[in-house]
């Protein structure tokens, strides 16, 4: 098959440094293309020519002009414009979807795949209308955008999967026409990487707690701090590490478009009554307390050097209020950690509790505090669900396990 990937056109896609959805699809484009022939289209300002790799896959590096000045332009003035209607517009990155169209032009692939842009598939099928077109949905938007909008964008979708059984499953009881075409497609991990993480903690004292994603509300870090203060009360040697970029998603990407109530309370941090900014504002909780001098915030991590982050830890704490899927409870199930996380999205179909960690509501400081004492407090209860989330994640998140299903989802629907 002919294979064309289109990254998100704010996505860093290229090695060394890849956000976590270009790092995905580089995973699944990587492996694919030992079988097919694959194309990865990138957006040319987010990914220098010079890092494009010798890997066997073709890759087009696209402009996005004048996408940065009109929507940096309408930002300016979300009163008239709110952020919420540009973003679930067509015009949403169109000369970045149009630079695309016109390399797809003439129908040379037979399949391409769309993150999340719902709204680049009536583009693509102008100019390609016998290509097929895949879109790979990794948050909510297909249930909280206009319902008449998005079923006229997903006329033309041939396939479409979620990142979880969570997502999946909104999609089709959002818009049922699709229910024989949507299908969840797992994330991966690459096992190798994570593996040697587990005898490099060895003999370690059992006492840092580690997060690992961007510093933003709706991934429950305020949470997770009230929690860490209450386990520092009683086990004063407890750290907490925060690796991750300190960057807060636009409060209309998720917190301001999302029906759960728990998520649009988080509008708190962004308007004033809590803060307004959010960064600003945990570093300042991290001073308070019990936590004083107990969190460290690392920055961003390269992906190559994550190993060597999750080997220090002890276990892994995902305090999100909003997550379709979980990447890094995979990855630190993959390096032999016991996980605790929210029972949110996608993460209740990685983490089995007690057995691979623990999973609470969104918000419950008091007990995630009595999860992650569970962990810290006994090094064999530790291990044990370590050994038992590494297991799984081999069994059911590989890399290799993601580029054979959607293999197989391509042939079927091509069959």
């Amino acid at each position: 098959m002919r294979i064309a990937f289109v990254a998100q056109p704010f996505d860093e896609a290229l090695p060394p440094r890849r956000n976590s959805l270009g790092h995905l699809t580089y995973q699944t484009a990587r492996r694919l293309a030992a079988r097919h022939e694959v194309t990865y289209f990138v957006n040319r300002r987010h990914n220098p020519r010079e890092r494009v790799p010798q890997d066997g896959i073709d890759y087009r590096l696209v402009d996005d002009w004048p996408d940065p000045q009109v929507l940096g332009f309408l930002a300016k003035y979300p009163n008239r414009v709110p952020q919420a209607a540009v973003i679930r517009s067509g015009l949403y990155h169109g000369a970045y979807a149009r630079a695309v169209a016109r390399q797809l032009r003439g129908g040379r692939y037979d399949w391409v795949n769309v993150l999340n842009f719902a709204n680049f598939l009536p583009v693509f099928r102008r100019v390609a209308p016998r290509t097929r077109l895949a879109l790979e949905m990794h948050c909510e938007w297909l249930t909280q955008f206009p319902a008449g909008t998005v079923r006229r964008r997903l006329l033309y979708a041939d396939l479409v999967t979620g990142t979880s059984g969570y997502i999946a499953d909104l999609v089709r009881q959002a818009h049922p026409q699709v229910d024989g075409r949507c299908h969840a497609l797992y994330n991966g991990c690459e096992t190798d990487l994570f593996a040697d993480a587990a005898p490099a903690r060895a003999g370690r004292r059992p006492a840092t707690v580690l997060f690992v994603g961007r510093l933003s509300p709706e991934k429950g870090l305020h949470t997770l701090l009230e929690a860490m203060e209450l386990v520092c009360r009683e086990m004063p040697e407890a750290r907490l590490d925060l690796a991750g970029p300190p960057s807060s998603l636009p409060r209309d990407y998720i917190v301001g478009i999302s029906a759960d109530p728990r998520v649009r309370a988080l509008a708190a941090f962004y308007d004033g009554t809590a803060c307004t900014d959010y960064q600003a504002w945990l570093r300042g909780r991290a001073e308070q307390g019990a936590l004083a001098g107990r969190v460290r915030f690392l920055g961003v991590i390269p992906q190559a050097e994550l190993p060597a982050v999750y080997a220090q830890a002890d276990v892994l704490a995902n305090p999100s209020f909003s997550e379709s899927f979980g990447m890094t409870l995979v990855e630190g199930m993959s390096t032999g950690l016991p996980v605790v996380a929210t029972r949110v999205g996608g993460m209740p179909e990685i983490v089995a509790p007690g057995v691979t960690g623990f999973l609470r509501e969104p918000g419950d400081a008091q007990g995630l505090a009595a999860d992650l004492l569970a962990c810290l407090g006994s090094t064999a209860r530790r291990d044990d669900l370590g050994a038992a989330g590494r297991r799984r994640v081999l069994e059911m998140f590989t890399w290799e396990a993601r580029a054979s299903r959607l293999e197989g989802l391509l042939a079927a629907v091509g069959d």
